[in-house]
């Protein structure tokens, strides 16, 4: 890192230490920047930064040496316009009173142009009234931030299949309701249970049962679109939004996906024999209609999956407007 001597002095005579200790405080808090782990970036008024401490190289992957004295705070952050923003608030009563904010999240840009989420505390610095500059203590908040997702990713997901389960299926429906309703786009709803699939839990073990949820998971990531939605709602049973998508479109859909599972597993399921049926589907699709809650579209779902399993099973059926009536 470059000296930072001018701003250490100009803090140091807001201390009030006394002149014989001054060197001996300057090195001192030369020392505490340098081995901060937090990265610490000065500025003068204009905004050219002329503190970069070594936790601020290894946050941005810039060295102090191309940034001292010629780059603007700016190019810190990620969008530029973040500096400004910053600036306002600074002067404001709202983050910590006037002067300073203290623990707003921004972002900076990483090496590479990557995206870098920190928590930022910064100060103005006064002498004599008059503002020369600031300093930002500048937090990486990349662990944090991936745990959060971690945690909030293992909250929606179904530990076995990597699907959405069944809270975020209840979640997702609301919303996708809604934004059906505001945009005026049409969502449909496939719900499918497993036919001849507790034979199987029975014979082989729980661990096969399994490994047939698994298979049937891997099927429907290859088969449904990324802007599609599969959730495991329990046991052996499984739900599709297909956003955007109308009835008839919908049912050929779980045909095309039913066809798909039934020829994926003999080449997959071959190694438990053939003693048993093999499992098939029983897939039940409804369209949202005006004004319907997403209870009553999983209702008409439900019923027409049932239509289908209690007619052998292994087909799809479409659910009219009236069916549970």
């Amino acid at each position: 890192m470059l000296p930072v001597a001018p701003l250490i002095i100009r803090l140091i005579r807001f201390s009030h230490i006394k002149e014989t200790d001054m060197m001996a405080a300057k090195d001192f808090l030369d020392k505490l920047i340098q081995m901060c782990p937090d990265g610490i970036i000065g500025i003068d008024r204009k905004g050219t930064v002329i503190v970069f401490n070594p936790a601020a190289e290894k946050l941005t992957g810039r060295s102090a040496e191309e940034v001292i004295g010629r780059m603007s705070i700016r190019a810190v952050y990620d969008p530029p316009e973040i500096a400004r923003e910053i600036k306002k608030r600074i002067y404001g009563p709202e983050d910590g009173g006037p002067g300073r904010v203290e623990g707003i999240e921004v972002t900076v840009k990483g090496a590479g142009g990557r995206k870098i989420p920190i928590r930022l505390s910064a100060a103005l610095i006064l002498e004599k009234g008059v503002e020369i500059g600031s300093v930002g203590f500048f937090h990486d908040l990349t662990a944090r931030k991936e745990m959060e997702e971690e945690l909030r990713r293992r909250s929606i997901t179904d530990s076995l299949t990597n699907l959405y389960n069944r809270r975020h299926f209840h979640t997702t429906l609301t919303e996708e309701i809604a934004r059906s309703t505001r945009y005026k786009s049409p969502l449909s709803l496939a719900v499918l249970d497993l036919d001849n699939f507790k034979p199987f839990n029975d014979t082989y073990g729980h661990q096969e049962g399994d490994a047939i949820l698994c298979f049937l998971a891997e099927c429907i990531k290859s088969v449904f679109r990324s802007t599609d939605y599969a959730f495991r709602l329990g046991g052996d049973e499984f739900g599709v939004l297909l956003v955007e998508t109308e009835l008839t479109n919908a049912g050929m859909v779980m045909e095309r996906f039913k066809k798909h599972f039934s020829e994926k597993w003999p080449q997959k399921m071959a190694y438990l024999g053939r003693k048993l049926r093999p499992v098939t589907m029983s897939i039940g699709v409804s369209q949202l209609l005006p004004g319907e809650k997403g209870d009553k579209l999983q209702l008409r779902a439900d019923l027409a999956m049932y239509e289908a399993k209690n007619a052998g099973g292994n087909r799809v059926v479409i659910a009219s407007e009236h069916i549970g009536v």
